[in-house]
């Protein structure tokens, strides 16, 4: 297992040394024994709008908690998913030459919610929005779609399989990106000797590796923490403009069905 008690084996800003770093880890082992997982939002992929970008959210961070705490049992997750119907970018020009020399099963995984959302089934969403940027993870798997259903719903929908990306359904409770991994293996019956997650955020690399190492102790998992995203700001906003960008979010997805959480995104989960 890793020695950071974060999960973290290494960080980087640039995909290609993120592929690099895996060519490493990975050449004592056969490409059927390992499994690499990227995240999707900043980190494989960010919104092309600047409310969106990591250098603006961190400047109007008041703001934005400000506006949040006026929902306090609103669960974040969903005012996000507007974020992921604007256009979206690759975080690193890098990727899709970096993805494609790796030769071992790879997949997306994100903690997306599954389901409807304003009439659009998120998973297919969020997969067609990744092939028109040219990424496709499909072929690891032989399944298409693998419901999750041993893991407990939220929103009337489960933890989800979808051509080749793993939506975690939320952040929280017992659907966290670990413990959705490790029902995910355990419903395909598939143990691999290596796990490598690249992912920005450190709460995820600690969960994904607290989880694995209860359910499979003897899988390595190496965490790779990716900061691409992390200085991309073309364009700056003001803060009246950002304040309406994100209290038009809050106001929206409180209207939604089962948007109330007794566990809300705590302000740290931004970053």
């Amino acid at each position: 297992m890793v020695s950071d008690c974060n999960g973290i084996c290494a960080s980087f800003d640039r995909m290609r040394d993120v592929g690099s770093y895996i060519a490493t880890q990975t050449a004592p082992y056969k490409t059927e024994d390992v499994l690499c997982l990227f995240d999707l939002d900043m980190t494989l992929t960010q919104p092309d709008h600047p409310a969106a970008y990591i250098p603006n959210l961190k400047k109007h961070l008041d703001i934005y908690r400000s506006i949040q705490s006026r929902y306090p049992k609103l669960d974040t997750c969903l005012t996000f998913c507007f974020n992921f119907l604007l256009p979206q970018r690759l975080t690193d020009n890098d990727i899709l030459s970096v993805l494609a020399s790796l030769k071992m099963k790879t997949i997306a995984f994100t903690a997306t919610v599954t389901g409807d959302f304003l009439g659009t089934r998120m998973e297919v969403k969020r997969y067609e929005d990744l092939k028109r940027l040219g990424l496709s993870f499909e072929h690891a798997f032989p399944q298409s779609e693998v419901i999750l259903n041993a893991c407990p719903q939220y929103r009337g929908y489960y933890p989800t399989y979808y051509r080749g990306i793993l939506f975690s359904n939320s952040e929280r409770g017992n659907t966290t990106k670990g413990t959705v991994l490790c029902a995910f293996l355990k419903t395909v019956d598939y143990t691999p000797k290596c796990i490598i997650l690249v992912d920005d955020r450190p709460k995820n690399h600690a969960d994904v590796q607290a989880a694995l190492s209860q359910i499979f102790p003897e899988t390595k998992s190496i965490g790779i923490e990716f900061n691409g995203a992390a200085n991309y700001c073309p364009k700056e906003i003001s803060a009246e403009d950002f304040e309406a960008f994100y209290a038009d979010h809050f106001e929206r997805a409180s209207k939604l069905a089962n948007a109330d959480t007794e566990t809300p995104a705590a302000d740290g989960d931004l970053f």
